[in-house]
């Protein structure tokens, strides 16, 4: 649904032209992995959509799950090194930002498959 659509992939392009925000850049030792604050931001992207769409037939249901776990190996392998990387706040604030242009790009979905 998502991953098949050109919005996905210019957000992906737009994720992957922004990571100059990343690189060269460490955050505290003890500060939240950037692995575990893009889990998270897909987890409450879906439950999101979730409840906004209770409409969505099963089938449509499963289909996004597992496009967040295929969202989250795509994130993984644009971040490579730097996913096990303690993130910065604008590090944070980016992923944040970005997980919104995505929720956006999934509602516009929603009309194509209900």
């Amino acid at each position: 649904m998502l991953l098949d659509s050109e919005a996905y992939h210019a957000c992906i392009g737009y994720f992957a032209d922004n990571l100059d925000l990343f690189e060269g850049v460490n955050g505290s030792e003890e500060g939240v992995l950037i692995a575990d604050i893009v889990s998270d931001q897909i987890a409450d992207m879906l439950l999101t959509f979730f409840q906004q769409q209770p409409q969505l037939e099963p089938a449509v249901r499963l289909t996004v799950m597992a496009e967040g776990d295929k969202l989250l190996e795509d994130i993984e392998q644009i971040l490579g090194m730097f996913w096990n990387k303690s993130a910065t706040p604008s590090q944070r604030e980016f992923i944040e930002e970005y997980f919104l242009l995505l929720k956006n790009s999934l509602d516009s979905q929603v009309a194509e498959h209900a």
